[in-house]
């Protein structure tokens, strides 16, 4: 192989390389809770009972808030005791084996109630992750999602609200660890669909930590996985993980 030729393969695999990225999770775009984002609504794909809901730029337009539970205790999630990521599997040429990309942040803002008298109950009110900050093992990886791919420098926000619950015990003791399902609408890239996060979780006196879990997947927030020209291709499909700590709020 000629040098020209070589070095025009670097190219392009480094180009790849780029385009390789998760969501935030997610990850994870929502309207600025401190202010609403720059840009307009953008439309999701079409899905078997009609077309998702969108969010515009105002994070009023989400819809209604989360009504407070009576007699509940009001939980806020400590950033740095906290940490939102994402993972994605990326193919690399002939390769045999998948690999990993994974990029986490310590942005994660929100809060949440519970009550444990009588049958477990609660909700999230909000959770916020920036996606600006999200960093993986390639600094010209999260530049590209940021100006480019998730457009993050646009739409930087990911937030979560819950709808319901399933599968929480008909009672709970303090320092139990339980699993249960929490259901919500996730906006992300402007885009609102609903999602179920795997939660485990347990309280200490007042204090809550536990791990959050959901599968997204990137087409249902209105762009597409990374191809480059067959070199490099991304599966649809993003784990979103927050390993959470929450302190009762006073």
């Amino acid at each position: 192989m000629t040098r020209q030729v070589q070095m025009i393969v670097v190219a392009v695999l480094l180009v790849g390389l780029l385009a390789a990225c998760g969501a935030t999770s997610s990850q994870s775009t929502t309207s600025n809770p401190s202010g609403p984002a720059s840009a307009a609504s953008t439309t999701a794909p079409d899905t078997a009972d009609g077309v998702a809901p969108t969010v515009g730029s105002s994070s009023a337009e989400l819809g209604p808030t989360a009504q407070p539970i009576a007699g509940a205790r009001t939980f806020k999630i400590l950033p740095d005791q906290t940490e939102a990521s994402y993972e994605v599997q990326e193919q690399l040429l002939n390769r045999s084996l998948p690999s990993k990309a994974i990029g986490k942040t310590n942005s994660v803002d929100g809060t949440f109630q519970f009550t444990v008298a009588g049958k477990p109950t609660g909700q999230v009110t909000k959770i916020t992750v920036d996606l600006r900050t999200l960093t993986s093992d390639s600094r010209m990886r999260d530049n590209r999602i940021r100006r480019q791919w998730l457009e993050s420098e646009t739409y930087p926000f990911a937030e979560f609200v819950s709808t319901g619950v399933e599968g929480v015990p008909d009672s709970y003791t303090e320092g139990q660890e339980i699993s249960f399902k929490l259901n919500g609408n996730m906006t992300i890239h402007n885009t609102t669909r609903p999602v179920t996060f795997d939660v485990t979780g347990k309280l200490m006196g007042d204090t809550v930590t536990g791990v959050a879990t959901t599968q997204l997947l990137m087409k249902d927030f209105g762009f597409d996985p990374p191809n480059v020209a067959g070199l490099l291709t991304v599966q649809d499909g993003v784990t979103v993980t927050v390993n959470f700590t929450a302190i009762e709020a006073a």
